[in-house]
Formats: C-alpha cells, sequence, structure tokens
C-alpha cells in the first residue's frame, strides 16, 4: 500500500513539473489588448498583446475550440506559441505578419493548429501538409514563407517569396481559411 502511495505522489508530481512547463508570460508583463477572432461568428483564436517591462510588444495567441461552449478555462490556458509583428497602414487596420522563413514544418503546424486551410475549387478543406503545393520548394531558390493575418477582415493568406543569388526573384500567394473540420 505505501509502495502505492509513493508511486501515485511520484506520478503526481511528475506530471505537475510537466504541465508547469507551458509556456507562461514574463513578469511584469501588462496586457493591453484581446482580440477575440472569429469564423462564422464562432471564436476559434484569441490574440493578447502585452507590454512587457523591456518596452517591446508581445502577441500571445490562445487556441480556442471552435463550439459555442466557450469557457472561461479554455480561453485562459497557456498561450500555444507567441509569435508575430504589426504592419501599419496609416488611416487602415494593417496586418499582422508571421515570418516563418523557410521553416515550412512549424508554419504547417501553426495552420493545423488554428485550423487554417487551403479551399479548394468547391470550397473544401485539406488538412495542410507539406506536400501541398503552396509548400513546395526549388533548390535553386531561397524560399521564405510569411503568412498573413489582414485585420480588416481578419482574412488569411500565405507569401511564398523565393530569393536567387541576383536578389528578389518572385512572390505566390495562396489564400487560406478557417474551417471547423477538415475534408480529407
Amino acid at each position: 500500500m505505501t509502495k502505492k502511495l509513493i508511486f501515485i505522489c511520484f506520478l503526481v508530481l511528475l506530471t505537475y513539473g510537466l504541465w508547469a512547463q507551458q509556456f507562461t508570460l514574463p513578469a511584469g508583463a501588462v496586457l493591453l489588448e484581446s482580440t477575440e477572432f472569429k469564423s462564422n461568428g464562432v471564436p476559434y483564436m484569441i490574440e493578447r498583446r502585452y507590454r512587457l517591462q523591456s518596452g517591446e510588444i508581445l502577441y500571445a495567441y490562445y487556441d480556442v475550440e471552435g463550439d459555442n461552449s466557450v469557457t472561461i478555462q479554455k480561453i485562459e490556458q497557456a498561450p500555444l506559441l507567441a509569435l508575430g509583428t504589426d504592419i501599419n497602414i496609416p488611416g487602415m487596420p494593417g496586418y499582422r505578419e508571421f515570418n516563418f522563413g523557410d521553416d515550412r514544418r512549424k508554419l504547417v503546424q501553426f495552420l493545423k493548429l488554428f485550423r487554417l486551410a487551403e479551399p479548394n475549387y468547391r470550397g473544401d478543406v485539406k488538412t495542410p501538409s507539406l506536400s501541398d503545393t503552396a509548400f513546395i520548394v526549388s533548390g535553386v531558390f531561397k524560399s521564405e514563407f510569411i503568412l498573413l493575418l489582414d485585420l480588416l477582415d481578419e482574412s488569411w493568406v500565405l507569401e511564398h517569396r523565393q530569393h536567387g543569388n541576383s536578389g528578389y526573384v518572385m512572390t505566390s500567394t495562396t489564400k487560406f481559411k478557417h474551417t471547423r473540420r477538415y475534408v480529407d
């Protein structure tokens, strides 16, 4: 009985230690703004903007399950990631830019976490995959993937920039949309 109790206590402490390693906000971060992004009136992502003691702005993104029973516990969970920069356009809402560089894997994981996908000609969306045409890279050119969130209408666009030895070569864009479920 004592061995079982010690084992259970050890398991609880180990599980708590792993849970406590989740992303936490730096000490002294002040909440400036919280925005809820919706698809067909249903929230799917929460963006919170914090000012750090250093004066920098931190954007934290929280995943919200796409059902109507959003609870405080789901909203207050640890953020999935913290990245993104503002592109300000005078007199306009602007864009939020997520630069993934040439890391297609991180980009695909981001798209899956927030249930974003490229619609086909019927409007269906498949689970993003490294084999999708939007993520194909050429061995000759250096690729850079930038996901843009238009703050005017909350639409998503992926810019795939390809650079050669002589500098900038070309940019292709792909529209993405939020979905509650993938059709595979």
